[in-house]
């Protein structure tokens, strides 16, 4: 598993320099105070979209047909995809964190606000799209992707937006924590679904 997680950084680093240019720029703009909330969501776009796009390196490389001949499991060319988005996910939700406390205090409140926000962002994508792209091809889940990337920016960002203007007596009466800790627990059942259908449906494809 450790030299499929490095083959995948490898071509990040050969053809995704795009990401290694965009985060960070998106990094810094969030230390400027008072910003809008653009700033936190994109890496979270840019993190979900990385394991299609290594899949789709991988199907013009021929990859997939080549790996069969490797001392590999199905269920390990499969979940180093998923893997590779929960690290870069936690990557950037630390940074995004730690950003966050250098330019000012975070409460329960805007941690909650954070996490319902960057991880379904960072992860719902993929949880949906790469059961299509091992079971057809990339092409037809690049256009899924697009379509919810747009999606759960559009939850991600109302939601942010709708919890960070309510008063306090709805936030009491909301829970927050509690909300949070239902979004994160439901995103990442959906998520260990998905891992699994991917999983069953490469184990039965043929390459040639």
């Amino acid at each position: 598993m450790k030299g499929l997680l490095l083959k995948d950084l490898y071509m990040i680093r050969s053809y995704g320099k795009a990401y290694l240019i965009l985060i960070p720029i998106f990094w810094i703009w969030m230390s400027f105070p008072k910003g809008s909330i653009f700033p936190p969501l994109y890496p979270c776009f840019l993190v979900s979209s990385i394991p299609i796009t290594l899949q789709t390196y991988d199907e013009k490389e021929k990859w997939n047909s080549y790996s069969r001949t490797l001392p590999y499991s199905s269920g390990q060319l499969v979940s180093v995809k998923y893997l590779l988005n929960l690290m870069t996910m936690l990557l950037n939700l630390v940074i995004i964190l730690f950003i966050r406390l250098c330019v000012s205090e975070i409460n329960l409140e805007e941690l909650g606000m954070i996490l319902c926000s960057a991880v379904p962002i960072s992860i719902l994508p993929t949880t949906f799209i790469m059961p299509i792209a091992f079971k057809f091809d990339t092409e037809k889940a690049k256009l899924c992707y697009i379509v919810l990337a747009i999606i759960t920016g559009i939850i991600g960002g109302v939601g942010f937006t709708a919890i960070s203007h309510l008063t306090t007596f709805q936030k009491i009466s909301i829970a927050p924590t509690l909300l949070a800790g239902i979004i994160l627990t439901g995103t990442l059942i959906i998520y260990g679904i998905s891992w699994k259908i991917s999983i069953k449906i490469y184990s039965r494809k043929e390459f040639t």
